[in-house]
């Protein structure tokens, strides 16, 4: 029995097979061809700024992919989470390339937590025990890494989407992109790999059926709850949000769906960087429970003395007339807040009565309108930017729930770009790449700019009437704020790019 334990996916940068560099089966590369042009990962940090690939790495993702598509015999199995084991027979055309040795038939691996255990096996079934240093310390390591690769796509969406866009297109540019991301989610990983002999009960674990949906150890989904179809007029039910499918409410807010419709949640307050969908995510909420949104305010423009409502000519009088905010308080519904830390805190000082336990508003009129059982309010904010402020103490605390929503996904981000300009689609992995690329380039200097996927969506747009490199100059470069310096910067990150 031979043992190791590493940063297996670190170290596997330093082996390569002694017969040949090239990685078997992949769309053209190398071991360690640069391919940086493709995708570069955002947790990336390398000195040069370069992506490039490890030959066992890039093996083992091409070996499960052929496992996916059915041209291994063998099966994938899951007892409890984290434990897998895995065998499949050795493919004829991987033992003629010289990728296996000639006597090897099967391989048998098991795979729990950080602890991998792996032996081949010859036609008989017999264990291969000669050479056991060759088999764990050089290219053959690559089947540990094919085993990993099985276990992210059961348990990673973002692997599982790798894969399978990988298999419907066999792109360098895919193959780069499962590559880089199944690196990214190991590399500070250490793992324990043994070779020994491998016995297990089959009927103590469950196949996974790829052809099916694959099995996940996740909780059972939870239902949300809607507020009853008589509680709003139909004017009301004429303002729920109906967004398109490319917005997918997070998993993370369905429970604060729930606890909106039964009014243990009243007040709820979204932070997070521009672009991350913080007001789209108010409005799936509502969406998802039934809530018609009354009222949109950005707090940039729009907030003023007369946010609940002004005096106006009508004829003869002068009458005062509400606005769909008081509306809201009063029959229910709910009001979106944009950006409410740009607000002047003078515009701001009539919510801490509204958001009050006995909520109700005073207008100028002298009436006094108490908060409808139904009535919602939600914020968003960013933090830090210039021109925020920070919320009054009294207000903040008034808040039921104030959550966090975090960069979106790449997938999410794709998902949005491709759905709003179909023409994109070709090219949205270079568009993330240079997306990643900036971001990384505005964290490391600290610089007070920002790009966010909405800069990305202005240049798709335009790009598809002037190209990428020329449409970056309109969409893209002024994020740069005229600094000339960094607009160069900017240029030669897009310049990378082979633009389609």
């Amino acid at each position: 029995m031979h043992n190791m334990e590493s940063k297996l996916f670190k170290a596997a940068f330093s082996l390569c097979r002694e017969n040949s560099d090239e990685i078997y089966k992949s769309p053209g590369f190398k071991d360690h061809s640069i391919v940086t042009e493709y995708y570069v990962h955002p947790n990336n940090y390398s000195k040069t700024g370069t992506t490039t690939l490890s030959q066992p790495i890039a093996e083992g993702a091409v070996l499960f992919a052929e496992f996916l598509k059915n041209n291994i015999n063998g099966g994938l199995y899951l007892r409890d989470k984290n434990d897998f084991y895995m065998d499949f027979s050795v493919p004829e055309d991987w033992k003629n390339a010289g990728v296996f040795d000639s006597d090897i038939s099967l391989y048998k691996v098991l795979a729990k937590d950080d602890f991998v255990m792996l032996c081949a096996y010859n036609k008989n079934n017999t264990s291969i025990k000669s050479n056991t240093d060759n088999l764990l310390e050089h290219y053959k390591i690559c089947v540990a890494f094919a085993m990993l690769a099985a276990r992210d796509f059961v348990e990673n969406n973002d692997i599982r989407n790798d894969f399978q866009d990988f298999l419907k297109d066999e792109t360098p540019g895919s193959f780069a992109v499962l590559c880089e991301d199944f690196y990214q989610t190991h590399k500070f990983s250490t793992y324990n790999v043994h070779y020994h002999d491998i016995k297990v009960k089959k009927e103590s674990y469950q196949k996974i059926d790829f052809q099916k949906d694959t099995p996940q150890t996740k909780s059972e989904e939870i239902l949300i709850q809607k507020f009853s179809f008589n509680e709003f007029s139909i004017e009301q039910k004429a303002l729920i949000p109906n967004l398109s499918g490319e917005f997918q409410l997070d998993s993370g807010l369905v429970n604060i769906c729930n606890a909106v419709v039964n009014g243990d949640v009243k007040t709820v307050l979204l932070h997070g960087p521009a672009g991350t969908g913080k007001t789209v995510s108010c409005k799936l909420i509502c969406q998802n429970t039934g809530l018609p949104v009354m009222e949109t305010v950005n707090c940039t423009e729009n907030l003023d003395e007369f946010i609940l409502g002004k005096f106006i000519p009508c004829g003869s009088e002068i009458v005062f007339k509400e606005s769909f905010v008081t509306k809201a308080i009063r029959e229910g519904g709910a009001v979106v807040f944009e950006e409410i830390n740009f607000a002047k805190p003078q515009y701001l000082s009539f919510l801490n009565s509204l958001l009050d336990d006995n909520g109700f508003v005073r207008l100028d009129n002298g009436e006094v309108v108490k908060r409808h059982k139904n009535f919602r309010f939600f914020a968003t904010m960013n933090i830090g930017y210039f021109g925020t402020k920070q919320l009054n103490q009294a207000l903040y605390n008034r808040f039921n729930v104030v959550v966090e929503i975090a960069q979106l996904s790449d997938s999410a981000v794709e998902r949005m770009l491709v759905c709003r300009v179909p023409e994109c689609k070709k090219n949205v992995k270079k568009i993330l790449n240079a997306y990643h690329k900036i971001k990384k380039k505005i964290e490391a200097e600290e610089l007070d700019i920002v790009i966010s996927p909405r800069n990305l969506e202005n240049w798709a747009r335009l790009a598809k009437y002037e190209g990428y490199a020329a449409a970056a100059e309109k969409t893209i470069i002024p994020v740069a704020k005229c600094d000339r310096l960094l607009e160069k910067t900017l240029r030669s990150i897009i310049e990378v790019f082979k633009w389609d």
